[in-house]
């Protein structure tokens, strides 16, 4: 059997759907499954053992490119298409459900297609009181494909494994506790201010280091923030990791200090400690599966979950306490720190 499974983003919603792709694999061992997603999400694919083909999409490049480069995003996603429809597929799954999705589910050679939301050329499931990975696995229920799955996956390889020992070398980490911080998110409202991590250090045991990761972008930011937090209580490997090298970074934190975004879902899926900082986003919607994760709202700020990305007049993301986190990661690591 050939299925083709549609997801480009958010990260952390892709990483979502490898509970899907295993749950697919699981139930049809044998089928050849062709996973089509954006360039910057396809590590999250890359080393997946049941995913046999990749199709990458430019999904931000398209966004950025609209109306400054038109030919170019109409020659890209016809090229896309093309190579969508190279090959037949018995079962196609969108679950995106967005037009830069549903463009491929359409045009895809399918037998039966299958979308998350209300597109009308497809069999459709629709529940946004759902969280989103329960609403992907509708998507395959409706299919016929059993009740979907519910255990995240991030595959990483020898090579990524070595160069992440050898960056803990680098910084003195290896048998040492730290916290790995991911402090900066696409969207400013989910962001715990900087500054506030250099009280946060100041209450953890002095042999305790905080590191921090995000993109190159993120990295100055960083260092000028915290720039009073001694070399032996702080390392800043922002912009120093590719994705698949962040996930084994995740890996070997003794705990993970994170907002509502890829990192939090990452540290999910590898069972780590983390304390998950909410603000703007509703975490029954959105929120890490499994139960390694501590969420923390400010008590105070009467949150509406008002999903704005670059402002909210109640500022709840700010109103978290440094000690709330580190009762928090107290509570799940059990007294470690």
């Amino acid at each position: 059997m050939q299925i083709l499974l549609i997801k480009q983003t958010s990260l952390g919603d892709v990483l979502h759907s490898t509970a899907q792709v295993r749950a697919i694999r699981e139930r049809l061992p044998d089928c050849h499954l062709t996973i089509l997603t954006s360039t910057t999400a396809k590590d999250i694919y890359r080393h997946n053992p049941h995913v046999d083909r990749i199709i990458l999409f430019d999904r931000y490049q398209v966004k950025q490119s609209w109306w400054r480069r038109p030919s170019w995003v109409v020659r890209h996603i016809v090229e896309t298409l093309r190579e969508v429809r190279r090959e037949p597929y018995d079962l196609a799954l969108d679950l995106q459900g967005r037009w830069k999705s549903v463009i491929f589910l359409w045009g895809a050679r399918a037998s039966k297609r299958f979308v998350k939301g209300r597109w009308w050329f497809a069999h459709r499931f629709h529940d946004p009181q759902l969280h989103a990975l329960e609403e992907m696995n509708g998507v395959l229920e409706l299919a016929g494909l059993g009740e979907g799955g519910q255990q995240t996956e991030l595959f990483t390889s020898a090579a990524e494994k070595k160069s992440v020992k050898q960056k803990m070398s680098q910084h003195g980490l290896e048998g040492r506790r730290w916290i790995l911080c991911c402090p900066i998110s696409r969207w400013p409202t989910k962001d715990w201010p900087l500054e506030n991590y250099e009280e946060l250090a100041r209450r953890l045991p002095d042999d305790v280091m905080l590191v921090f990761a995000g993109s190159a972008k993120d990295r100055e930011a960083i260092r000028l923030a915290l720039a009073s937090l001694p070399v032996s209580r702080m390392a800043n490997l922002a912009g120093d990791l590719t994705l698949a090298e962040f996930a084994e970074l995740v890996n070997q934190a003794t705990a993970v200090v994170t907002g509502d975004s890829f990192p939090l879902h990452v540290a999910a899926a590898n069972g780590r400690p983390t304390v998950a900082l909410f603000g703007p986003t509703d975490e029954t919607r959105v929120g890490p599966i499994g139960d390694s994760t501590v969420i923390i709202r400010a008590e105070s700020a009467n949150c509406s979950r008002c999903y704005r990305r670059t402002y909210c007049p109640k500022a709840c993301i700010r109103k978290i306490r440094p000690d709330q986190i580190h009762q928090a990661l107290q509570r799940v690591t059990k007294g470690v720190f």
